[in-house]
Parts: structure tokens; C-alpha cells; sequence
């Protein structure tokens, strides 16, 4: 329950300043700004997976699976970290590069080439601070993980307001908003895991394939899962203009809230579910996603109620009427991300028991219903479209994932022939 509380406090945290910012911004940018730095954000998104390459998500699993072996973690993490930089230094270049074609030819819109370089800037950074966090996640630490990410958000709010608000330096401020806060983090983040880092990992070469072999998965099948979300306001960036980009990001504002308890409750059954399992305590993990998932539906629905009542009226007085067309979009997306959020508590559980590869053939399916979906819906009816899309999207990634959580959390599957075996090492990646 504690590391509960600390993770919905992160996530609360995260998810108001996220969202004074978003007001904030559409106030003081309008929705062609709002809608410029939303694109600039969601490739940062994008661009974090392959920084990290997964690495934190592997320290979260092994780490939880061998908690009792400190000799093994430390290798683990100092070897993560040194991945990290690598990984996150190649990212960053790869984006700076980049920066003028995705600008120019795919959004159109020459003003966004700098936003990116100076996003570029801060992928090692990041990188390493999501190896950080994995580690703590799979040390259970969620204090000092809370802690970490409470610091970013407060730190991007002050930053962003004084760049925007005092200095009025427009969507370049908020840019600088959030990427001077990361790099800050990023370089002060290896202090919360000081104790458990060497000089030079004995084993860094054969742990850093071990978890390439793992983040290949992971990276891409989070990358997969970003692109899936975010399709849909890519895909208006392309087809419309930033303006309907901003509307758009209103509408995802208030649909965050959604997935705001379930994302604190995955940050707990991650571990969990991968402690379980090093036990093979088959049993426990079934129990825990059954009464996971329950709780969470019913807490969903009591959030779908107010929002379809009070949605118009909070856009209104939150944002300005200018931003009303945000609400039919808002209405349709409750459906696909109402069912979607249930999953969301339990949504590492294929990646907790090493089904990696699994995860990734289902992203790339859903990803590509998902785009084809945008593409048609969009190009004929633009927001309605898009949100269209991305609920019928949401519907069939939750119904397939949720069926193979259901089979490979089966004794038949996990080639379990007696549930008091309770623990031996099993490799990350099946």
C-alpha cells in the first residue's frame, strides 16, 4: 500500500502539472502553439524509448526477480547505466540529424527544426534516468522513484512558466520548458543508486546483451505502443494543421485521467507480478490480476460519468471556448480508453514473465490497425476521425492482450508441473 501511495502521489503529480501546463500553454500559445509543441512532444516520447533501449525496464524485472542476490543487482545496474549513456548518446544524434526532414517534409512546418535539435540534446540524459528509475521500480524503492519524478515535474512547471509566461519566448520556451529540466535530472538521477554502482561491472559485456536481447523487445514494442497512441495526432499534424493538433491535445488531456490510477497501480504489479513469478507462484499472479482489473473498472466507470457530464463545461472554464470542438472527440474516446484503462493496471504482466516477443507481434498488429484506421478516418473526417480510430483501436489491443495474459498465465503455458516449485532462474526473454 505505501509503495502504492507513492506511486499515485508521482503520477498525480506528474499528470496536474502536465495538465496546468497544457492550460497554460493553450492560454498563452493558442492552439497552433499548443498544437506545435505537441507534436515536439510526442516525438520526445517517441525518441525516450530508443534512448533507454529498455534497459530500465530489464533492471525492473531481473532486479525483482533476484532481490536477494546485491552482488548480481549491482553488476546489473552499473552495466545498465553504461548501456544507457551509449544508447541514449546515439538516440540523440540520430535526432539531431533527422530533425529537418521530419520538420519540413512529413509536418511541413520549418519552425519546429531547432525544437527538435534542442530536443536531441537531452536523450542521454533521459536515458539514464529511466535506467534509474527501473532500478529503483525493481527495488521497490517507489519513495525515492516519486521522489525523482516529483522533482522533474516541478521542475519542467517552473522552468516552462518563467520561459513562457515571464520571458515570452512562445513555444520555444516550453520546449526548453521540459528539456533543461531533463538533462538537470538526468545528471543528478545516479545519486538515488549510488550504492549499488561499480566503478567497472565484472560482467558488463554479457549483461548489456543479455538486456539488449530483452530492450529489443521492450524498445520496440513500446515504440509501437507510443506510435499507437499518438497516431492519431501525428496523422492530424499531417493531414490538418496545428490548430486542430491543439483541439485534439485538449481532448487527450482530460482522457489522461483515465489511465492516471491504473498507471500507479502498474507501477506496483510490475514488480510484483516478476517476484511471483521467479517464485512460480502461478496462483498469485492469476489472483492478483483478477482483483487488479475489478477494482479498476468500477473506479473508471465512476470517472466516465463525471466527464460525460461535466466535460463541455470543464473545457470551457479550464481552456476558453475556443477549445470547444475538443469535446465530441472527447466523448468518443472515453469508450476505447475507458476499457483500455483496466488493462493498464496489469499491463507489464507478458513483459514481467519474459513473454517480450509476444508483446511485440501484438503491438505491431494493434499499431497497424491503428494507423490504417487513422489514415482512412482522418482524411474523410477529421477529429470525429481520429478519435474513431483510435477507441476501436483501443477496443481490440485490450481484447488481445487480455487474452494472451489469460493463456500464458497458465500452468499449461508456463510448463509449471507443480506449483510449489518456487523459485529457480529462468532467462529474461521467452
Amino acid at each position: 500500500m505505501k509503495n502504492f501511495q507513492w506511486s499515485l502521489i508521482s503520477l498525480i503529480t506528474a499528470s496536474f502539472i502536465h495538465l496546468m501546463l497544457r492550460i497554460m500553454l493553450g492560454k498563452e500559445i493558442g492552439p497552433s502553439g499548443l498544437g506545435i509543441y505537441t507534436l515536439i512532444f510526442t516525438i520526445y516520447m517517441l525518441g525516450m524509448q530508443f534512448a533507454g533501449f529498455g534497459i530500465g525496464s530489464a533492471l525492473t524485472k531481473y532486479i525483482a526477480e533476484y532481490r536477494d542476490n546485491l552482488s548480481e543487482i549491482k553488476e546489473f545496474i552499473s552495466a545498465g547505466i553504461l548501456g544507457s549513456i551509449v544508447s541514449g548518446s546515439v538516440m540523440g544524434v540520430f535526432l539531431y540529424i533527422l530533425s529537418n526532414i521530419i520538420s519540413t517534409l512529413f509536418f511541413h512546418n520549418p519552425s519546429m527544426i531547432n525544437l527538435l535539435k534542442f530536443t536531441a540534446l537531452c536523450f542521454p540524459f533521459i536515458a539514464v534516468q529511466k535506467a534509474v528509475i527501473g532500478s529503483l521500480n525493481g527495488l521497490m524503492d517507489m519513495k525515492r522513484y516519486a521522489i525523482m519524478n516529483i522533482t522533474q515535474s516541478i521542475s519542467i512547471l517552473i522552468f516552462t512558466v518563467f520561459f513562457v509566461h515571464s520571458l515570452d519566448m512562445n513555444v520555444r520556451g516550453a520546449v526548453l520548458g521540459f528539456v533543461i529540466p531533463t538533462i538537470l535530472v538526468g545528471l543528478v538521477s545516479p545519486i538515488f543508486i549510488r550504492n549499488y554502482l561499480k566503478v567497472t561491472p565484472k560482467f558488463a559485456n554479457k549483461i548489456l546483451k543479455e538486456f539488449s536481447l530483452f530492450g529489443f523487445y521492450v524498445v520496440l514494442t513500446n515504440s509501437i505502443g507510443i506510435i499507437s497512441t499518438e497516431i492519431d495526432s501525428l496523422m492530424i499534424g499531417y493531414f490538418m494543421n496545428a490548430t486542430d493538433v491543439g483541439y485534439y491535445a485538449v481532448a487527450i488531456i482530460f482522457i489522461q485521467g483515465l489511465t492516471l490510477i491504473p498507471d500507479a497501480i502498474q507501477r506496483v504489479t510490475t514488480p510484483l507480478i516478476a517476484t511471483f513469478y521467479g517464485k512460480r507462484d502461478i496462483e498469485s499472479i492469476r489472483s492478483l490480476i483478477k482483483e487488479t482489473v475489478t477494482k479498476v473498472v468500477f473506479i473508471i466507470l465512476f470517472i466516465d460519468l463525471i466527464m460525460i457530464i461535466f466535460g463541455k463545461t470543464l473545457i470551457r472554464i479550464i481552456f476558453t471556448d475556443e477549445f470547444i470542438p475538443a469535446y465530441p472527440p472527447l466523448l468518443i474516446l472515453l469508450i476505447g480508453y475507458s476499457i483500455y484503462a483496466a488493462y493498464v493496471s496489469i499491463g507489464t504482466c507478458l513483459a514481467s514473465i519474459g513473454k517480450v516477443q509476444i508483446i511485440f507481434k501484438i503491438s505491431v498488429i494493434c499499431a497497424g490497425l491503428n494507423t490504417i484506421l487513422n489514415v482512412i478516418l482522418i482524411s474523410k473526417f477529421g477529429l470525429i476521425g481520429a478519435a474513431c480510430a483510435t477507441s476501436a483501436s483501443l477496443v481490440f489491443t485490450t481484447l488481445t492482450n487480455m487474452y494472451f495474459v489469460n493463456k500464458y498465465t497458465s500452468k499449461k503455458y508456463l510448463g509449471i508441473p507443480d506449483s510449489n516449485i518456487k523459485s529457480y532462474h529462468t532467462p529474461l526473454v521467452k
